[in-house]
């Protein structure tokens, strides 16, 4: 964990040209654990993140991030990715990334049935 914000504070000070100095930047680490960083760019860039330890199970321990970055892209426009991070991977959301297409009505009836009409595994016989 302590590497992904030294990781974090590298590339805050990599994006730190002479042309693009952070206008702003705060972090905190605190012993258990959770953290939080946040850097705003002259360019208009601007990321921040919080994360805490969490028990994944009994015998894993894992983290738990949120965050936001935003940037403006070549075309002019501001482009905002909201994101979670943990055990069930790195979930994005942002009005310019793809979404996959809608589930077809006769996949969402053939779901509706099958959870109406769950299978069981008859007995067997002696």
């Amino acid at each position: 964990m302590k590497f992904l914000i030294v990781l974090a504070l590298c590339v805050v000070a990599a994006m730190a040209t002479e042309n693009n100095d952070p206008i702003s930047q705060e972090s905190n680490v605190e012993y258990n654990g959770k953290y939080h960083y946040h850097y705003e760019l002259k360019d208009g860039s601007k990321a921040t993140q919080d994360g805490v330890l969490k028990s994944v199970n009994a015998e894993h321990n894992g983290e738990a991030v949120n965050g936001k970055y935003s940037f403006v892209g070549d075309d002019g426009q501001t482009y905002v990715v909201s994101y979670t991070a943990d055990e069930n991977g790195y979930r994005p959301v942002g009005e310019h990334l793809p979404t996959p297409p809608p589930t077809p009505e006769s996949v969402l009836k053939a779901l509706e049935y099958i959870r109406l009409h769950p299978y069981t595994i008859p007995e067997k016989k002696h």
